[in-house]
Order: structure tokens, then sequence, then C-alpha cells
């Protein structure tokens, strides 16, 4: 059985990511738990009083009506609520980080409301902490079959392990990968980190891009229809790494398809 961890907070694009999650993942043998984190340190929140009692029964009956929608609409999936009340980012990357969760699905925005907790600093703040296979759906997103997974492959290394969520999605799926190098020219040292993969008889392309890696990847995804982008963060020195994050963060905000984060 998988273990999903969505966090939401009842916007349209968390509900649709909350969707997604059940479409990739079951209906059968999964268990979701849906999170929701509500903070009182709103300028609006000291300005009432008993606001813990005020967001928290608010926050009940908006999951409420979520698992009772999810559950009509997916009778067999196991749905699990959860309610808590701090800072986004440490909440969701801590539940998320805790051992009990296969993967993590969440959207990249969100609407008004109680929070906005899907903005850039929240989403950001949970891709750079979690250390959970984690795949963020565009708004807006519609799921559709996972004919093919294009994997974003730089020249770092990695290890079975890292690759290992991303071949229980393929496996599910059946779906079929290509690996994907952005550079000026072909690549020779791609041998090693491609053993790790063998097995999914991945196709090979380079694209040579235009110095801007983004918007290379993205005019690729829709020249090529992937149904999902898989790429993976490694652990580097602190400059590098915050380069690295940016190419990661900058595609979670933009790409047009969902993206599968992994961690080397």
């Amino acid at each position: 059985m998988n273990t999903i961890l969505v966090p939401v907070d009842f916007s349209e694009t968390s509900a649709n990511a909350l969707s997604y999650a059940v479409q990739l993942f079951g209906p059968t043998s999964l268990k979701i738990w849906v999170l929701h984190v509500y903070d009182t340190r709103s300028k609006a929140a000291l300005l009432m009083k008993s606001i813990d009692g005020v967001l928290e029964k608010n926050a009940l009956n908006k999951m409420d009506e979520l698992i009772q929608g999810m559950q009509t609409a997916y009778p067999e999936v196991t749905f699990k609520p959860q309610l808590l009340k701090g800072d986004a980012v440490s909440e969701i990357a801590l539940m998320a980080n805790s051992g009990e969760f296969d993967f993590i699905v969440m959207g990249t925005k969100g609407a008004s409301g109680l929070k906005e907790v899907f903005m850039g600093s929240v989403a950001g703040g949970v891709v750079s902490r979690s250390t959970t296979p984690l795949i963020v759906v565009p708004t807006g997103y519609s799921f559709r079959a996972l004919d093919e997974i294009v994997f974003a492959m730089g020249n770092d290394s990695f290890s079975d392990t890292t690759v290992a969520p991303l071949k229980s999605i393929v496996k599910k799926h059946q779906s079929k990968v290509k690996v994907l190098h952005i550079a000026e020219k072909k690549a020779s040292n791609l041998d090693i980190p491609l053993n790790h993969i063998a097995d999914l008889n991945p196709s090979i392309d380079y694209a040579f891009g235009t110095g801007n890696t983004n918007k290379d990847l993205n005019a690729y995804l829709m020249k090529d229809f992937a149904g999902l982008l898989c790429m993976i963060r490694t652990k580097k020195g602190f400059m590098a790494r915050l380069l690295s994050d940016s190419v990661t963060l900058k595609q979670t905000f933009n790409s047009p398809v969902p993206i599968l984060i992994l961690n080397a």
C-alpha cells in the first residue's frame, strides 16, 4: 500500500493535487493523509479574539467537506485528515520527513482563504527541506496517462535508492522513460548514472540549450507532450546546491507538467 501526504489549503489548486494523487497512485491499496496547517500569526488573526478556535473550527468544516467529497468519488481510498497549527513550511516538512510516507503531492499555488499556503515561499520551502519524494502539480493540471516520463539528467551521480520511487511509478503506469540532457554538446559521462535506470530501457535525447535551463526544459516538455518530469536534487556544496535548487525551484513554479523531485 502506498502512503501519500497531500498538504491542502482548501483551494481549487490543492484539491486538484489531491485528485491527482488518487489518479496517480490509486485508487486501490492507497492511504492519503490530507494535511492542513493553519497559522494564527497573520494580521487578521491579531484583530480577532479566540482566533485559534475560529480557525480550527473553520478548518474542520472545510476538511470535512473536502474528505466527504473525495470519499464519495473514491470509496476505495483511505483518507486521513490532519490539522496542525504553526508555520506551514516547518509543519509540512516535519511531517513529510517522518519516514511514514512514500510520496508527497502538492499544488504549486493556493487561493485566498484562511491562508495562501502554497505561494512561493511555502512551496519552495517544502521542496528545499523535503527528503521524501515530492510531486508538484501545476495549477489547473488535469491528470493524463503517463505514457512517457522525461527524466532531466545532469552529470551528477545518484544511487539505485534515489530512483526507486521513479521506478515504482513507471512500473504502475507502464511508462516509457526518456532521459533528457540539456547541454552545449553531447555528454560522454552519462554511462554511470544511466546504469541505475538501465532496467527501464530509457531512450536518450539531447537538448542543446539557450543558456536558460528552465526555458529549454519547458519548450521540450511542450513539444514532447510528456506526462511527468523527473528531476534530482543532489547533495553539493552551498553555492552549487544554491544554483541547483534555483533551477529546480524555478521549474516548480513554471512547469507545464507535474514534477517528481527526488533527492540523491
